[in-house]
């Protein structure tokens, strides 16, 4: 795939000089560099732009350039570029030809009357203003709408991210307006004469552009010498190795923790790291069943329940990604339910190891897309493509490893071999198809204050940091103040899910699904949890350190804690089972804390009523 290129240009005038025009131009570099050292976009510019550049650099690259942009002077006829004016009817033929172009973004002040002319050559969408833009205003939207590119977010809703950010600085702010076409039908001439920004779709294509993004994916995984190294130095976890070529393909930064250069050659690094990179580059819920598949490097029972665990965690992993995304766009857009949906959600204990997550998946994917919703994780709509698709590996891997699933116990001795092999080839596609999750990061955010100076900006303090299953249990938070530092904050005592950790505004709350249990205790360590099933009145959660099936046994009353629970459960070292049944009490039980009934024999707060709140909020959001 050919490296699709953002081209920038920028023009100022001595006479009427814009002093903000280079930190547009620096803000811009800034925010679209990472994804230019991951070879996913090239960028171009022109810091002092004349016509003959503007040509010179659209011969050059034929059909590569997708993104135009233009800042400085502007009207009407024309963009007032150095050593002369470009006229509109000339740039308007020069990019019309250009077939990969998604958009012309003109940042200068009313440039409104060169649209017409850009579609009549051609121009899919353009950004252009219909009044004088203030220098400083001008910066703040550029930077927000790539910002907002640069997080996955398609041109739509990169424009509707920049308009909030620019009504949010400024009370006075007048409306946008994302236009098919050039008229603005119903709309007052004196409105029209008051809008900034406006994005004009050429109505044929306006879906088609409105939906596209920045690509996060290149053709280019391992190299071939590399996948045959693999294949021939691991036996055992081999096929769950190899997903790495995939991995590498949205996250280009995996393969230099795979090699090393000495005298000018790429040399392997120790080899034995490489299933770690599969782990630490997974969200932890997966990363942890991957981890524990060391301990079972044997064909058998206990290897093949552990593979049917880290499918199950993969399956509820993707399910509550997509059932959090599927809330906050029911909360944004208003549309109607099915009500099997809480049902679904209301799982009960038996039901957990019954339920076909990645069939509850495909249900969520179904409605979000009939409404013509975006995801917060744009992969996913090929991912469920390709699970739809019977002829697909994913789909035939996903049936393959729910009919062992089913028939676990039906599985003759001597086929334990066959089919554990087998099983790890159906979860290593699985993985290979999920691998997009590589390039996003899994976050435990603990506490937020606001650092508000006396005339200066107000930012916010995040107590956080990244969740990592190769690691210890410690909580690394990060100190540096530069990190901890964000203009917008994220949920508190969640885990949030984000394809950059340096910028929270675009990040999805995964709670009250998935949580860090030391969190709400306050302790250091973390210990990740997921919602398991509804019992009675409460929410039952799992612990992700060992396989699902050991923690639903529950044998050391340490993996499986519910929203009832008292601080002073965890204070006298008791879970979700009273240590003292009545059998066992001989009259002593109080001397453990413990009343006959089994419950505390002082009351103390409860530790995870926010999260009951949460489930309130999500079934009253779901109703139909």
């Amino acid at each position: 795939m050919t490296q699709p290129i953002l081209y920038f240009t920028f023009a100022n005038q001595e006479d009427d000089h814009l002093p903000q025009l280079k930190r547009e131009m620096d803000e811009l570099k800034e925010i679209l560099r990472p994804l230019e050292s991951r070879e996913f976009i090239k960028l171009e510019r022109e810091e002092s732009a004349t016509t003959q550049d503007i040509i010179r650099t659209l011969s050059a690259y034929p059909d590569r350039v997708s993104i135009f942009h233009y800042a400085g002077h502007a009207d009407g006829a024309g963009l007032e570029l150095e050593a002369g004016a470009g006229q509109a009817k000339g740039l308007a033929k020069l990019l019309g030809e250009q077939t990969g172009l998604q958009l012309v973004f003109l940042n200068g002040c009313s440039t409104q009357g060169q649209v017409k002319q850009l579609f009549e050559a051609g121009v899919k969408a353009v950004i252009a203003t219909s009044v004088p833009i203030g220098d400083e205003k001008a910066v703040q939207f550029a930077a927000a709408f790539y910002r907002a590119l640069a997080n996955k977010r398609s041109i739509k809703l990169a424009f509707e991210f920049a308009k909030a950010a620019v009504e949010t600085e400024y009370r006075d702010s007048p409306d946008f307006r994302i236009q098919r076409g050039m008229g603005l039908e119903g709309a007052d001439a004196e409105d029209i004469d008051v809008l900034p920004w406006v994005l004009y779709v050429q109505p044929q294509s306006a879906e088609e552009v409105l939906a596209w993004r920045l690509p996060y994916y290149r053709e280019v995984g391992l190299p071939n010498h590399m996948i045959q190294f693999i294949g021939q130095q691991f036996k055992v976890n081999r096929y769950i190795v190899l997903v790495l070529d995939e991995m590498c393909r949205y996250n280009k930064d995996i393969y230099s923790q795979m090699v090393e250069i000495r005298d000018g050659e790429e040399v392997k690094k120790d080899s034995s790291t490489y299933l770690d990179l599969v782990i630490q580059n997974f969200p932890w819920l997966i990363g942890s069943q991957i981890q524990l598949l060391r301990q079972f490097n044997r064909p058998g029972r206990e290897r093949l329940e552990q593979l049917q665990s880290t499918y199950l965690l993969t399956g509820i992993t993707l399910y509550y990604i997509l059932l959090s995304d599927l809330w906050d766009t029911k909360r944004r857009l208003g549309f109607e339910l099915p009500p099997a949906i809480s049902a679904e959600v209301r799982q009960n204990r038996s039901g957990l190891l019954t339920k076909d997550f990645l069939q509850a998946f495909a249900d969520l994917a179904v409605i979000m897309e009939s409404q013509g919703a975006e995801y917060f994780i744009p992969e996913m709509r090929h991912f469920h493509a390709l699970l739809s698709d019977r002829e697909s590996h994913l789909h035939k891997a996903w049936k393959y490893l729910e009919k062992v699933r089913t028939g676990m116990d039906a599985i003759p001795e001597d086929e334990f071999e066959k089919t554990c092999l087998r099983a790890e080839q159906a979860l290593a596609v699985l993985l290979q198809k999920a691998a997009f999750l590589a390039d996003y990061r899994m976050l435990t955010v603990r506490n937020i204050s606001i650092d508000n100076p006396r005339y200066g900006e107000e930012t916010y303090e995040l107590n956080f940091g990244a969740l990592n299953a190769i690691v210890s249990t410690s909580l690394s938070l990060y100190e540096d103040s530069e990190k901890r530092r964000k203009e917008n904050y994220s949920n508190c005592k969640s885990i949030v899910l984000t394809p950059d950790e340096n910028d929270l505004s675009h990040a999805l709350n995964l709670s009250p699904f998935v949580i860090d249990k030391n969190t709400f205790l306050q302790n250091e360590h973390i210990d990740l949890f997921f919602f398991g099933f509804h019992e009675g009145e409460h929410y039952h959660y799992l612990a992700v350190k060992h396989s699902i099936f050991l923690a639903l046994a529950n044998e050391k009353g340490t993996d499986i804690i519910d929203t009832n629970m008292s601080m002073a459960d965890f204070a006298e070292g008791r879970n979700i089972k009273n240590p003292i049944t009545e059998e066992e009490d001989f009259g002593f039980g109080d001397a453990f804390g413990f009343r006959e009934s089994g419950t505390a024999a002082v009351e103390s707060p409860k530790v995870f009523t926010l999260l009951e709140t949460q489930f309130e909020q999500l079934f009253t959001d779901l109703a139909p």
